[in-house]
């Protein structure tokens, strides 16, 4: 029950809520089935010694971000172009506090990314929910009509999009742009698992001053428990963010460990290969299975359709936990997204799943 200091506009607000499951195969929050490699973590013990854990981090994060400007590898682009947060989304929480004002619209589509319904929700926008099509994409005529008739302040878009994992065509994102530029539209393109499709759009951000760029350390470099990410964009909006960003947002320690595994980059990204390699054999299983209808994924997860009653509370009696998404709406009745995991943890999934709906 809230209080009565809440805000008249948030007391039906419903916030994030996951349940932590550690003791489970858990399948259910796209994390990297693969912790860092010994190697990696022996580096970072060495490197935490010689932290001085009694002062401030630098509130800039200037190296870190100079070192992502370097992975990222977009001629012209330098750190500049990047600012860091405790996790991407506590980036997409300050783009909305430095460029929304109240009751402005946001346009997205009614299936992705759940921090944007929440975070609209906290800056008292006017948020709007562009339909998928019955094959889960969106079509580019109907986001094109839609930004003609809503003009909204902000566009936000997942590529992939979580949680269906698809990805729209650049050729499209790009006409996109160009319309959003014609309208003066800021668009937000989150890349949260943009290194499981092999592609990113970084380098549009020269050419487009109306584009920001969200990635995150949490999925392709393991470090989901460490929450860093960063955004990429032109100078002028990131001395924006940089105006509004708490000034210590990121700790020296997860500093300090961003620049070890962007050091050992490599190593750790090497395994996205047997990540992608399993989603598509976890694909191939799914389809075969009764009563699922599965989508294909740019991800390291799956979104998939069943009808099997009490799906999740029967896979949770094989210690397995997907994600189950409450039906609010038509496209998310009986709809199910599971992470891809090591390989013994899938067969078990496949396995739970041929025999609970044989």
């Amino acid at each position: 029950m809230a209080s009565r200091f809440l805000r008249e506009d948030l007391s039906l607000f419903s916030p994030y809520s996951v349940t932590y499951s550690p003791d489970l195969i858990k399948l259910d929050a796209n994390e990297n089935p693969f912790e860092l490699p010994d190697e990696v973590k022996e580096r970072i013990k060495e490197e935490f010694t010689n932290l001085h854990l009694r002062i401030y981090p630098d509130p800039t994060a200037f190296e870190l971000r100079r070192r992502i400007s370097s992975f990222i590898g977009v001629e012209g682009l330098n750190e500049s172009n990047i600012v860091l947060g405790n996790g991407s989304d506590e980036i997409l929480q300050y783009i909305f506090i430095a460029f929304l004002n109240k009751k402005d619209p946001v346009l997205y589509p009614n299936l992705s990314f759940e921090m944007f319904s929440i975070l609209s929700q906290i800056a008292g926008a006017r948020d709007i929910r562009l339909d998928l099509n019955e094959s889960l994409t969106l079509d580019l005529s109907s986001l094109i009509d839609g930004l003609s008739k809503y003009n909204p302040k902000l566009l936000l878009l997942c590529r992939p999009n979580n949680p269906t994992g698809w990805a729209m065509p650049e050729e499209e994102l790009l006409v996109i742009l160009d319309k959003c530029r014609k309208l003066d539209i800021l668009v937000v393109i989150d890349e949260a698992y943009t290194e499981f499709m092999g592609e990113s759009l970084a380098y549009l951000v020269r050419d487009y001053d109306n584009l920001i760029i969200l990635r995150t350390f949490s999925k392709a470099f393991s470090l989901a428990g460490l929450r860093l990410g960063y955004a990429i964009s032109n100078e002028e909006i990131i001395r924006d963010l940089m105006a509004v960003k708490l000034p210590y947002n990121v700790s020296i320690f997860s500093q300090m460990v961003g620049r070890v595994v962007l050091e050992y980059r490599d190593i750790i990204l090497s395994r996205i290969k047997i990540i992608v390699e399993e989603r598509e054999r976890v694909y191939r299983k799914l389809l075969e299975l009764p009563k699922v209808r599965v989508f294909p994924s740019s991800a390291n997860f799956l979104f998939f359709y069943c009808e099997e009653e009490n799906l999740m509370d029967k896979l949770l009696s094989y210690g397995i936990k997907i994600r189950r998404f409450e039906p609010r709406q038509r496209l998310l009745e009986n709809a199910y997204r599971v992470t891809i995991g090591k390989r013994e943890d899938n067969d078990r999934f496949i396995n739970a799943m041929e025999e609970i709906l044989s």
